[in-house]
């Protein structure tokens, strides 16, 4: 079985900060290292917060992947040299490019990731979410280039396989819902941990809105072979609680279906699903309160009653 790593995308949305997330997680991938250069203190202040066996990841400056656009110029390098520099001080073993959707390869960007995944010291993995081809093949010659260089194939593993061969595989999990608002139940998370079986090391990073509560959740998956529940309730009453707090109204079948139908709730004691499976029964009209759906839910099928 893969050696995992299990985390979300920062900590900044964690109650209690960096020490108490690692509490719940022993892996992070840093973000803020993406938007601003970090100073060498931030970074020695991090490492000192959190246990010895923790891990980092550092996602590299957007001045070498959106600003420089790859290409391994005097600037690209020095953004780069200090991600670097930074990842050595969170002893993090994996730095991740992500590129922007605009950005296709040509052979000057293929030669310019090569020559930026050679500034790694040994021990840090490069890996590269190549975002103009997400769930699509990569062109041949970024392909070979990722091979020769040993830079990760980085996939949202929920949507697609890794196409360049490695024993490590580095996952950014956002699911298929826009503008990161999704949830993965159950299967979803099960399928994600069989993509990632047949590799030595596996990272997995949640990303969406619910990104903690999906990470701890697979955790325990990972850990005990079980999915914790997702909510204290079951069936309406699940399907109430994780309304009560941002539904809108008044709203119609489709409003709810749109906004809501992505979260997870417990249909039973043992299947957690997408609210879309209780919502898309619903008859259409409009609603003006979550008391409203639970009845004409519970109207519409006896069996959805349970509590």
């Amino acid at each position: 079985m893969a050696a995992s790593l299990v985390g979300a995308g920062g900590w900044g949305y964690f109650s209690g900060g960096l020490a108490a997330y690692a509490q719940a997680f022993r892996f992070v991938e840093v973000n803020a290292t993406f938007y601003r250069q970090i100073a060498d203190a931030t970074a020695r202040r991090w490492r000192a917060q959190v246990p010895s066996d923790f891990v980092f990841a550092v996602k590299a400056n957007r001045d070498v992947s959106h600003g420089n656009r790859l290409r391994a110029s005097a600037e690209a390098r020095a953004a780069f040299a200090q991600s670097l520099r930074i990842a050595r001080l969170l002893r993090a073993p994996f730095v991740i490019l992500e590129t922007p959707a605009s950005l296709r390869f040509d052979s000057d960007q293929v030669k310019g990731l090569q020559n930026l995944a050679a500034m790694a010291p040994r021990g840090t993995r490069i890996g590269l979410e190549a975002r103009a081809y997400a769930g699509r093949d990569l062109p041949d010659s970024l392909r070979r280039g990722m091979g020769d260089s040993a830079v990760l194939d980085v996939v949202d593993l929920s949507q697609s396989k890794p196409r360049v061969p490695d024993d490590t595989r580095y996952t950014r999990l956002f699911g298929p819902g826009p503008h990161n608002a999704y949830e993965f139940d159950d299967e979803e998370l099960r399928e994600i941990d069989r993509r990632g079986r047949d590799a030595v090391r596996v990272a997995f990073t949640f990303h969406g809105v619910r990104m903690y509560s999906d990470a701890a959740r697979f955790l325990t998956f990972k850990r005990t072979g079980l999915f914790p529940q997702a909510t204290p309730s079951r069936g309406l009453s699940s399907l109430e609680a994780v309304l009560t707090p941002d539904a809108r109204f008044p709203s119609s079948k489709d409003d709810l279906v749109r906004q809501h139908g992505w979260k997870v709730i417990d249909l039973d004691n043992t299947t957690r699903a997408h609210a879309v499976r209780l919502l898309s029964t619903l008859p259409r009209q409009t609603f003006h309160n979550v008391g409203e759906v639970v009845r004409a839910l519970a109207a519409g099928d006896p069996e959805t009653k349970t509590g």
